[in-house]
């Protein structure tokens, strides 16, 4: 996998995010305004895993057909697609 400058991003931008609920927690600030706060967060993690798997899939899938060794590479993506569905 090619470093993603865009990936990173997302990735640190939704780690500040939970840094926000864990100190809103600790503040017993008021709940929804925390669930509001974690659904954002799991939106950007899923945003970043979708990105994630897209690069796999355009450069290492890819790379793998190009060569003819895609059993395994594909295997791999069937296990993750048994994981998120």
């Amino acid at each position: 996998m090619t470093k993603d400058p865009q990936t990173i991003k997302i990735l640190k931008t939704a780690l500040g995010q939970v840094e926000s609920v864990i100190r809103m927690t600790e503040d017993q600030r008021y709940c929804l305004d925390i669930s509001t706060q974690i659904s954002a967060s799991i939106a950007l993690l899923k945003k970043a895993q979708q990105q994630i798997i897209s690069n796999h899939l355009n450069h290492c899938v890819l790379e793998a057909l190009e060569k003819g060794d895609s059993k395994e590479k594909i295997n791999e993506i069937n296990q993750l697609l048994k994981k998120l569905l």
